[in-house]
């Protein structure tokens, strides 16, 4: 990556379940050349779509054994994703 003219994009996602074929139910979106952009909305229904619009994945949620019981404990969102792009320094938005 050339910082001079790249920068990296990370998009944070949560699915309603442990496969990029869940629907994405959050996000989160940081970009590395202008901490002020917000993501407002996305084109995404599904982690796999991410995917197909040319993110690379790099994290993928750690599967955990709950207890049975604990199915019904508030917690946190528990299967997230987080993709990367390296994108020209003068693109902003998302998925553009």
């Amino acid at each position: 990556m050339n910082c001079d003219t790249e920068r990296q994009q990370l998009l944070f996602v949560w699915t309603d379940e442990s496969s990029l074929h869940g629907r994405i139910i959050g996000w989160s979106f940081f970009d590395g050349n202008d901490p002020a952009a917000d993501l407002t909305e996305h084109d995404y229904q599904r982690g796999v779509d991410v995917l197909a619009d040319g993110w690379r994945l790099i994290q993928g949620s750690q599967l955990v054994n709950r207890p049975a019981g604990d199915e019904y404990q508030h917690g946190i969102l528990e299967f997230e994703w987080i993709f990367e792009r390296i994108v020209a320094r003068r693109a902003v938005h998302p998925t553009g």
